[in-house]
């Protein structure tokens, strides 16, 4: 006998009568003598698949719900030895390919036979803990697509297609707007929907660079002005560092952000200077530090004590040879009025430009070395910047600070000298594969080197795990990772509001030093710990983030942003199989015993007739 509940709805009695078709009978239980009969065809279910383990080479457990006895499992078109365990697990096994992509189905036995929908397999490649730490690093976050292509084709493979993978575009800037709503918004799209950007690397770079050479909204929020320079680094994310050097040092973003616009020569008469303020920062922050450095990143000491990278001379004379840049502006006249007009349409939009008429001529010395007398803005600029790139503290200072940012806060040194040296030798090869030009600062050498080698895969398995390898994940990636992983998608919209209530307002850094110190150390620990993502980790920041992560699952971050808990909650039947899944999709496999029991507990407090609060449960 099944029952009908008080909106019509009818459950088959389990299990469901032999016969296919059989006669309804809904009767009155106010008054028996009403009743009325309709006849009504039984259909088994449609299975759903959501997870596969191998057992052994052709050999799988697939993980799912709503299987029956007699499922059968495909492989593509070809029906494969199939054994049935439980309602959430059957194995397959049978011929498959040593590499690619195989498409499992699986088909309940008539009546109906509809295939589930088709899951994805990658046959012989990397495995799902390891692309999903390779994705947690290369990107903004694992989706189903990007880890069936990590599993199938490898991670060369994968970041050879990013490395060719057109730059997602940003809007056209409205040319009154004063804040950067939109830039915002198309930044979160780009970052978390997957039909919105294929260019996941790249705009990871971008959102890198953009904590590395930092241009803040706070400073320079105008469209017009901002777009401009997060296209620049997009479209050089996969260059030379030196080409992003000189592109970044001539953005009129830069240029208003840390003054060189309009940094003229020196006036002795009235007594002013050049300013100095892009001069020490490029050096500090962007190219080189405060302190000579070994090849390996750590510092060089003499008797005790850092040695300086540069003096105060060198930070006056490479502002000297900064001099004479101005805003693009088609009626500039250099003999009459040295400065573009901050105003006309272009002079976001176009490289900063230079008058002569307003550049120190006189001889600098920078870092040892000299540049003559009666050069012009960019003799003085190309050979300025030459010695800065040249500098041997160049490669491990960027090669720490990208390590930082995409692996983890404290690689050791020999991680730090081959990604260096990567950087020096501008190449890097990988399973035969070769990145990179050959010449010195390439980047897509660079980011091989880092993503790639074998401390960075430290953890790929569960053999080769160390506790003090990753990094805090600051706001935003918390954010973008979990509604990637939960099958969001956004519009973008007011979700840059939610990331500054946790301590990250995007493109708008603090200072210049972006949103927390880039060598800031975990407090208490001994010996010390880098965590520069720490220094937005409080009690208040820990409850902020919880709360972030309740609202996105019960209810929505922004009315345009949502998540999609139905794969999870068709588990809700198998509450193990659910937590493993959980643990593997969001963990990579690292969730702990206790961890689990507890949420099984939690799982388990919620009727089953409840698939999607099961999904969403949280312990009390």
């Amino acid at each position: 006998m099944g029952t009908i509940d008080s909106t019509g709805l009818y459950t088959a009695p389990t299990p469901a009568p032999s016969a296919d078709v059989v006669q309804v009978t809904a009767t009155s239980v106010a008054d028996p003598s009403k009743s009325k009969s309709a006849p009504a065809t039984l259909l088994n279910p449609i299975a759903q698949v959501y997870l596969f383990t191998p057992n052994t080479a052709f050999t799988l457990t697939v993980t799912g719900n709503q299987f029956l006895n007699g499922a059968q499992a495909m492989f593509g078109q070809t029906p494969v030895n199939t054994t049935f365990v439980d309602s959430s697990h059957l194995t397959a096994s049978g011929t498959a390919p040593a590499s690619g992509v195989i498409n499992v189905t699986v088909v309940n036995p008539a009546p109906d036979g509809t295939p589930s929908a088709v899951a994805a397999l990658a046959a012989g490649g990397v495995s799902q803990r390891a692309a999903v730490r390779f994705l947690e690093q290369s990107s903004f976050g694992p989706t189903p697509s990007q880890l069936v292509a990590v599993e199938s084709g490898g991670m060369e493979q994968f970041l050879n297609a990013q490395f060719q993978a057109p730059a997602s575009p940003y809007p056209t800037p409205d040319p009154n707007a004063q804040v950067l709503f939109n830039e915002d918004a198309a930044f979160f799209q780009n970052a978390v929907d997957p039909q919105a950007s294929s260019d996941q690397l790249r705009q990871r770079v971008v959102f890198a660079f953009n904590q590395i050479w930092v241009v803040s909204g706070n400073k320079v929020g105008q469209p017009r002005f901002f777009t401009p320079y997060l296209q620049t680094l997009a479209t050089d994310s996969f260059t030379n560092y030196r080409q992003i050097m000189e592109d970044i040092t001539l953005n009129p973003a830069m240029g208003l952000y840390l003054d060189m616009v309009n940094n003229g020569k020196p006036d002795p008469v009235v007594g002013t200077h050049a300013n100095e303020n892009y001069a020490r920062e490029s050096m500090q922050l962007f190219t080189i530090g405060d302190n000579v450095l070994n090849p390996d990143g750590t510092p060089v000491l003499h008797s005790g004590n850092f040695v300086p990278t540069y003096t105060q001379a060198d930070i006056q004379d490479l502002a000297r040879a900064f001099t004479g840049w101005t805003f693009f502006d088609p009626g500039l006249n250099c003999n009459n009025y040295p400065y573009g007009d901050y105003n006309n349409s272009q002079a976001g939009s176009m490289p900063m430009v230079a008058c002569d008429n307003n550049h120190d001529v006189g001889t600098k010395t920078i870092l040892g070395t000299n540049l003559p007398a009666n050069q012009t803005s960019q003799q003085d600029l190309d050979q300025a910047l030459d010695i800065i790139f040249n500098h041997p503290n160049l490669p491990p200072f960027v090669a720490e600070r990208f390590i930082r940012n995409l692996v983890t806060s404290n690689p050791s040194s020999a991680y730090v000298t081959r990604v260096a040296n990567a950087f020096v030798a501008g190449t890097f090869t990988s399973n035969g594969i070769r990145f990179g030009t050959g010449q010195r600062g390439d980047m897509q050498a660079l980011l091989a080197a880092v993503l790639l080698d074998a401390e960075a895969r430290r953890g790929d398995s569960s053999t080769t795990e160390n506790p003090l390898d990753g990094h805090l994940r600051e706001p935003t990636l918390l954010m973008t990772n979990v509604l990637r992983q939960l099958n969001g998608t956004t519009d973008g919209q007011n979700i840059f509001f939610t990331a500054g209530s946790i301590g990250q307002q995007v493109f708008y850094a603090g200072s210049v030093f972006n949103f927390y110190p880039p060598l800031a150390t975990i407090p208490l620990t001994q010996p010390a710990l880098f965590g520069p993502e720490f220094a937005l980790y409080n009690t208040g920041s820990t409850l902020s983030r919880v709360n972030l992560i309740e609202q996105m699952i019960f209810s929505s971050i922004s009315q345009g942003t949502t998540v999609d808990l139905a794969s999870i909650a068709g588990l809700a039947n198998d509450p193990p199989t659910m937590v493993q899944a959980l643990n593997q999709q969001l963990l990579h496999g690292t969730m702990s015993a206790p961890m689990q029991t507890q949420i099984l507990n939690a799982v388990n407090a919620v009727p089953n007739s409840n698939p999607l609060m099961r999904a969403r449960r949280r312990r009390i």
